[in-house]
C-alpha cells in the first residue's frame, strides 16, 4: 500500500498550511483550511465532493492505535511539523522514525468520508464510515466505532467515543449526549464554499491538484 499518496481533485482548495499525510484522497470543491490535520495512519482517507474543513480539525485513520497513543501521535506531530515544501507530504514511514509506537499496526481500513460534510474548528475526528450532508461542530469528537449516517449534527463539545451508529438526521446536543431526529437535512455551505474557494488562494499558498475526477467515498 503507498501511504506517499495524496490526491487532490481539480476544484478542491487545500491550503499548503495543512498537514495531509498519508493515502489520502481530497474530491472536487473540498475546501481544506490552514492547520487542519488528516493522517491516513492506519489506512487510506477518502474524502468526497465539496466537503469544508477549518483550521485546527483533526480527521485520522487510527488503524490500531489506542486513545493514548493517538494523542502522542497527535503532540509529535504537532510539536515537530514537517518542515519545507517537499516534506508537507512526506511519508508516514517518516513519522514511524520519530515515534517508535507506530511501528507494525498498520490495518488497512479505508476511511470513507462522504459529500458536502462540515468540519468545524477543532472537530476530531475518528470515524470510519461517515455519509453526506453532516455537521460536526466546534471541538466535537467522533471515536473510530462511530459510524454516521446523512444529514446529522454533532453539537459543540459533544462527545461519542464508544460503538455507536448515528441514523440519518439525528441531532447529538447537550452535556449528556441526548439525542433528537430533525426533519430536514441540514443546508449544505454552497455558498460558503464558493466564496472560500475565491478568496483562500488570495491569502494563502495552495497544494496543487493532480486527479482530475472526484473519488467515490462509498
Amino acid at each position: 500500500m503507498n501511504y506517499d499518496s495524496l490526491k487532490i481533485a481539480k476544484g478542491a482548495v487545500v491550503c499548503a498550511e495543512a498537514d495531509l499525510r498519508g493515502d489520502v484522497t481530497v474530491g472536487k470543491n473540498t475546501i481544506i483550511h490552514p492547520k487542519v490535520r488528516i493522517f491516513a495512519y492506519g489506512g487510506p482517507i477518502v474524502i468526497g465532493e465539496g466537503c469544508l474543513i477549518e483550521e485546527q480539525s483533526v480527521i485520522i485513520n487510527r488503524g490500531d492505535l489506542t486513545n493514548e497513543e493517538v494523542a502522542k501521535f497527535l503532540k509529535e506531530t504537532e510539536t515537530r511539523p514537517p518542515q519545507g515544501r517537499s516534506a508537507k507530504n512526506a511519508p508516514l514511514r517518516a513519522l514511524q522514525t520519530q515515534c517508535s509506537f507506530v511501528c507494525g499496526k498498520l490495518s488497512g481500513e479505508s476511511q470513507n468520508i462522504g459529500n458536502y460534510n462540515f468540519f468545524e474548528v477543532g472537530s476530531h475526528i475518528q470515524a470510519m464510515v461517515i455519509g453526506s450532508n453532516n455537521v460536526f461542530e466546534s471541538k466535537c469528537r467522533l471515536g473510530k466505532l462511530v459510524r454516521v449516517g446523512d444529514g446529522c449534527i454533532v453539537s459543540v463539545f459533544c462527545v461519542l467515543e464508544k460503538e455507536d451508529h448515528l441514523g440519518d438526521q439525528m441531532v447529538v446536543y447537550g452535556p449528556n449526549n441526548q439525542r433528537r431526529k430533525q426533519q430536514d437535512k441540514p443546508t449544505a455551505q454552497t455558498q460558503q464554499l464558493e466564496f472560500l474557494a475565491k478568496v483562500l488562494p488570495n491569502f494563502h499558498n495552495l497544494k496543487k491538484s493532480n486527479v482530475a475526477a472526484s473519488p467515490d467515498p462509498r
